[in-house]
């Protein structure tokens, strides 16, 4: 399968308003996003800008933006 061309959208995530459920980090099909002890990490190499992460949070924690 060819590459697809990732938009210049950029992850933002509020550490604030994050309850730490994970969910973002489970339905990410790019495997981009983790959580490392209380530490969210995102791999913006790998993310693909799809928005599941941002539809699944329910809290609003993440956003994606514009460049």
């Amino acid at each position: 399968m060819p590459p697809t061309k990732k938009p210049n959208i950029d992850l933002i995530f509020d550490k604030a308003k994050c309850i730490i459920c994970a969910g973002c980090v489970g339905i990410c099909p790019d495997m981009a996003l983790d959580f490392y002890g209380l530490e969210w990490t995102l791999d913006s190499a790998k993310c693909s800008a799809c928005t599941l992460c941002v539809r699944a949070c329910p809290v609003g924690a993440l956003k994606l933006e514009k460049q």
